[in-house]
Protein backbone atom coordinates (compact mmCIF):
# COMPACT_ATOMS: atom_id res chain seq x y z
CA UNK A 1 0.00 0.00 0.00
CA UNK A 2 1.48 3.13 -0.92
CA UNK A 3 1.11 6.40 0.95
CA UNK A 4 1.66 10.09 -0.19
CA UNK A 5 3.01 11.31 3.41
CA UNK A 6 3.23 8.75 6.34
CA UNK A 7 1.63 9.89 9.27
CA UNK A 8 3.11 9.76 12.53
CA UNK A 9 1.65 6.62 13.28
CA UNK A 10 3.31 4.44 10.27
CA UNK A 11 6.81 6.54 10.97
CA UNK A 12 6.80 5.33 14.36
CA UNK A 13 6.37 2.04 13.70
CA UNK A 14 8.30 2.10 10.31
CA UNK A 15 10.88 2.98 12.74
CA UNK A 16 10.20 0.31 15.44
CA UNK A 17 10.16 -2.41 12.50
CA UNK A 18 12.90 -1.61 10.42
CA UNK A 19 16.56 -0.87 12.02
CA UNK A 20 17.63 0.42 8.41
CA UNK A 21 15.21 3.61 8.70
CA UNK A 22 16.46 7.16 9.31
CA UNK A 23 16.08 8.44 12.49
CA UNK A 24 13.45 9.93 14.07
CA UNK A 25 14.66 13.40 13.41
CA UNK A 26 14.65 13.40 10.38
CA UNK A 27 11.25 12.72 9.62
CA UNK A 28 9.38 14.51 7.38
CA UNK A 29 6.70 15.78 9.64
CA UNK A 30 9.13 18.09 10.80
CA UNK A 31 10.83 19.45 7.75
CA UNK A 32 11.62 22.89 7.38
CA UNK A 33 11.74 24.45 4.09
CA UNK A 34 13.79 27.32 4.98
CA UNK A 35 16.58 25.26 6.36
CA UNK A 36 16.81 23.46 2.58
CA UNK A 37 16.77 26.79 1.06
CA UNK A 38 19.83 27.75 3.85
CA UNK A 39 21.67 24.87 2.38
CA UNK A 40 21.24 25.93 -1.43
CA UNK A 41 22.30 29.21 -0.56
CA UNK A 42 25.23 28.51 1.62
CA UNK A 43 27.60 26.50 -1.13
CA UNK A 44 27.26 30.12 -3.78
CA UNK A 45 27.28 32.82 -0.68
CA UNK A 46 30.49 31.43 0.74
CA UNK A 47 31.97 31.02 -2.90
CA UNK A 48 31.57 34.74 -3.09
CA UNK A 49 32.73 35.47 0.23
CA UNK A 50 36.06 33.75 -0.54
CA UNK A 51 36.49 34.61 -3.96
CA UNK A 52 35.90 38.52 -2.49
CA UNK A 53 38.26 37.88 0.27
CA UNK A 54 41.08 36.46 -1.56
CA UNK A 55 40.88 39.21 -4.21
CA UNK A 56 40.98 41.71 -1.54
CA UNK A 57 44.28 41.00 -0.43
CA UNK A 58 45.45 41.32 -3.70
CA UNK A 59 44.14 44.94 -3.80
CA UNK A 60 45.46 46.04 -0.88
CA UNK A 61 48.67 44.76 -1.91
CA UNK A 62 47.94 46.77 -5.36
CA UNK A 63 47.15 49.47 -2.30
CA UNK A 64 50.01 49.09 -0.63
CA UNK A 65 52.47 48.79 -3.59
CA UNK A 66 51.09 52.34 -5.22
CA UNK A 67 51.22 54.63 -2.09
CA UNK A 68 55.25 53.39 -1.59
CA UNK A 69 56.22 53.48 -5.12
CA UNK A 70 56.09 57.63 -5.58
CA UNK A 71 58.26 57.65 -8.84
CA UNK A 72 54.66 58.52 -10.41
CA UNK A 73 53.37 60.98 -11.19
CA UNK A 74 50.65 62.59 -8.67
CA UNK A 75 47.82 62.23 -11.55
CA UNK A 76 48.95 58.89 -12.38
CA UNK A 77 49.16 57.84 -8.39
CA UNK A 78 45.37 59.20 -7.61
CA UNK A 79 44.07 57.40 -10.29
CA UNK A 80 45.75 54.08 -9.25
CA UNK A 81 44.62 54.45 -6.11
CA UNK A 82 40.97 55.39 -7.25
CA UNK A 83 40.66 51.97 -9.33
CA UNK A 84 41.82 50.26 -5.96
CA UNK A 85 39.74 52.13 -3.94
CA UNK A 86 36.56 51.17 -6.02
CA UNK A 87 37.92 47.08 -6.53
CA UNK A 88 38.25 47.26 -2.57
CA UNK A 89 34.29 48.75 -2.16
CA UNK A 90 33.25 46.48 -4.72
CA UNK A 91 34.94 43.52 -3.05
CA UNK A 92 33.56 44.42 0.40
CA UNK A 93 29.92 44.94 -1.09
CA UNK A 94 30.39 41.57 -2.82
CA UNK A 95 31.06 39.94 0.68
CA UNK A 96 28.54 41.61 2.45
CA UNK A 97 25.85 40.39 -0.26
CA UNK A 98 27.33 36.99 0.21
CA UNK A 99 27.19 36.82 3.62
CA UNK A 100 23.35 38.10 3.46
CA UNK A 101 22.24 35.66 1.07
CA UNK A 102 23.71 32.86 3.11
CA UNK A 103 21.78 33.90 5.98
CA UNK A 104 18.83 35.11 4.16
CA UNK A 105 18.67 38.28 5.40
CA UNK A 106 18.45 40.77 2.46
CA UNK A 107 17.69 39.89 -1.26
CA UNK A 108 18.81 43.21 -2.59
CA UNK A 109 22.13 42.71 -1.17
CA UNK A 110 22.55 39.41 -1.81
CA UNK A 111 21.68 40.27 -5.45
CA UNK A 112 23.66 43.27 -5.70
CA UNK A 113 26.94 41.23 -4.50
CA UNK A 114 26.25 38.79 -7.13
CA UNK A 115 25.96 41.23 -9.62
CA UNK A 116 29.06 43.04 -8.52
CA UNK A 117 30.72 39.22 -8.81
CA UNK A 118 29.94 39.30 -12.76
CA UNK A 119 31.34 42.90 -13.59
CA UNK A 120 35.24 42.28 -14.38
CA UNK A 121 36.14 45.70 -13.35
CA UNK A 122 35.07 45.06 -9.70
CA UNK A 123 36.94 41.77 -9.31
CA UNK A 124 40.82 41.54 -10.70
CA UNK A 125 39.98 38.12 -11.12
CA UNK A 126 37.12 37.22 -13.66
CA UNK A 127 37.79 33.48 -14.09
CA UNK A 128 36.03 33.07 -10.37
CA UNK A 129 33.78 36.07 -10.32
CA UNK A 130 31.55 35.58 -13.37
CA UNK A 131 30.77 31.73 -12.77
CA UNK A 132 30.30 32.51 -8.73
CA UNK A 133 28.27 35.90 -9.62
CA UNK A 134 25.94 33.76 -12.16
CA UNK A 135 25.50 30.70 -9.99
CA UNK A 136 24.40 33.36 -7.38
CA UNK A 137 22.13 35.06 -10.02
CA UNK A 138 20.30 31.96 -10.76
CA UNK A 139 19.59 30.77 -7.45
CA UNK A 140 18.60 34.31 -6.61
CA UNK A 141 16.26 34.26 -9.42
CA UNK A 142 14.15 30.92 -7.79
CA UNK A 143 11.15 31.87 -6.70
CA UNK A 144 10.97 29.35 -3.50
CA UNK A 145 14.54 31.08 -2.44
CA UNK A 146 12.92 34.92 -3.08
CA UNK A 147 9.87 33.54 -0.03
CA UNK A 148 12.57 32.70 1.95
CA UNK A 149 13.79 35.95 2.43
CA UNK A 150 11.89 38.50 4.58
CA UNK A 151 9.90 40.57 2.72
CA UNK A 152 11.32 44.43 2.40
CA UNK A 153 7.65 45.95 1.26
CA UNK A 154 5.81 48.62 3.38
CA UNK A 155 2.16 47.93 3.15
Amino acid sequence: MAFDRPTKIQTIANAMTNPYSPPMYHSTLEHDPKSDVRARAARPATALIIMSSVHSVFVVIYLVSVISFRDLSLAQNAISLGIGCLQLAALLLIAIGGAKMGFLESLAMARLGAILACIPFATPFIILGLPFGIWSLRLLSDPIVQASFPSTRIS
